[in-house]
């Protein structure tokens, strides 16, 4: 993350603390997030200086104006003025990791071979709530490949608990013992 994702996301952040508006704006963050991440065609019109600026910050208040809060069409206005709308994704993350750390919340990525249950993952969530004195925001992920089992990616760490690393275990104790 560039430092000026972090100077940029941080200034967003702290408006938003100040105004009292932290869960608005990261909801719709989030959202505007996996959005760009879906076109990312946009955000290289967005970059794109064989377009006047002008024209890029009209695509942006056509596009958002009614879609999201003033402060976030303000902020993707002034990246685009300053040519550096590259850098949304990284603001964006800097945002989210900003809000989680504040409100003590820890995010696990959540891998398995079939889309867990609401009670599988209700239980999987108070579960890594207890192993992190932290809420837990889980953001599962379907891999066939997995065949079975869970693989878990919090705070740096990684708890596999896959058929393929329950195999591979075996593999070496038994490659180990010959």
């Amino acid at each position: 993350m560039t430092g000026l994702a972090r100077e940029y996301g941080e200034g967003l952040y702290e408006l938003a603390r100040d105004e009292h508006l932290l869960d608005e704006l990261h909801g719709e963050l989030t959202e505007i997030g996996a959005l760009m991440r879906e076109q990312p065609e946009f955000i290289r019109l967005l970059c794109s200086r064989a377009i006047e600026r002008d024209k890029r910050l009209e695509v942006v208040d056509a596009t958002f104006r009614d879609q999201a809060h003033v402060f976030i069409v303000n902020f993707m206005k002034l990246l685009v003025q300053k040519e550096r709308f590259e850098c949304f994704e990284d603001c964006v993350k800097w945002f989210h990791q900003r809000y989680n750390e504040e409100l003590g919340i820890v995010e696990a990525s959540v891998t398995s071979a079939v889309a867990l249950s609401d009670n599988d993952r209700e239980a999987l969530r108070q579960r890594l709530a207890q192993i992190s004195g932290k809420k837990v925001h889980l953001v599962c992920n379907v891999d066939p490949a997995l065949i079975g089992g869970v693989r878990v990616e919090m705070d740096g760490r990684r708890y596999d608990n896959t058929i393929q690393d329950r195999l591979g275990r075996l593999k070496r104790s038994l490659t180990r013992g010959l």
